[in-house]
């Protein structure tokens, strides 16, 4: 389907900012003139039978344990930073993926529930004894709902927070995690082949600090706190540029150091080219 006009303002200009997408070898990537928004100029026509059956996945194992390895890192990061948030609370996981997080959360959480739509996963979690739905009309309501790296994949953002408001408690709260449309890879360092990568067909829309907030208040949320975070690492990024390839905090693994990585992560989070943004938004 042609995206032809900006989901958030209306706005009919935008500047290509790159041709091609992984996945989309013709689709452009297209910057809103007025509000900066960043969006393909056009989506696949069935998303849910493409996510149902495994389109955005590589590989084809239902081994959960392997495929949580990847996701490790991250899954204990975000339960880090949400352990004080949901402890106690009922959480829906909205995209629960191979439902690492959920596991995690599960240890602090009142309930936990995954919604998923990759049919064999969804089977995998529920055989492991995890609460997974493939709709959250279903679930019930929730204290806490969690987006890691959704949001960005829906084509209309602003309905679907709205089915959200639905299923949260009073006082609930959404917790949102989008890569970051500035990141520094590709407004700093301007790297192609991190482009070529991270340009995809399942990225609809990427959003910045200041088009997420644009988005979550029309959408009638306030927002409770808005940061950044850098997820990869200085070797990943050295590996970019030096091999235009992915994977190098796996390849160039002796580099990693933890006080340097924090050091650069905080120093581009403070330049708000940080990899990625975390939001917390309540209904109004």
């Amino acid at each position: 389907m042609k995206l032809t006009q900006c989901y958030l303002c209306g706005a009919q200009e935008a500047h290509k900012i790159h041709h091609g997408v992984r996945g989309g070898e013709l689709i452009d990537v297209l910057k809103c003139v007025q509000c900066g928004l960043v969006r393909l100029s056009e989506t696949v026509d069935d998303v849910d039978g493409f996510y149902s059956s495994s389109g955005m996945r590589t590989d084809e194992t239902n081994d959960l344990e392997q495929i949580r390895l990847v996701s490790r890192v991250d899954d204990e990061r975000r339960f880090r930073y949400t352990e004080r948030m949901i402890e106690g609370k009922s959480v829906i996981d909205f995209g629960c993926g191979d439902g690492g997080y959920l596991i995690r959360a599960s240890r602090v959480a009142s309930s936990v529930v995954g919604i998923e739509l990759e049919a064999a996963m969804r089977h995998a979690l529920t055989e492991e004894g995890i609460r997974c739905l493939s709709s959250i009309q279903s679930a019930g309501q929730a204290d806490v709902i969690t987006l890691f790296h959704v949001l960005e994949h829906l084509e209309a953002p602003l309905s679907y927070l709205e089915e959200f408001r639905r299923h949260l408690t009073p006082g609930g709260m959404i917790i949102i995690e989008v890569p970051n449309a500035d990141d520094a890879l590709l407004s700093l360092y301007k790297c192609r082949a991190f482009a070529d990568f991270t340009y995809w067909i399942c990225h609809i829309y990427l959003y910045t600090l200041s088009t997420l907030r644009m988005l979550v208040e029309k959408a009638n949320y306030d927002v409770v706190f808005m940061r950044q975070v850098q997820r990869y690492s200085l070797a990943n990024h050295m590996y970019w540029l030096s091999k235009g390839e992915p994977g190098g905090h796996y390849k160039w693994a002796f580099l990693e150091d933890i006080e340097m990585d924090q050091t650069y992560g905080n120093m581009l989070a403070r330049l708000g080219i940080a990899d990625t943004i975390i939001a917390g938004v309540r209904p109004r």
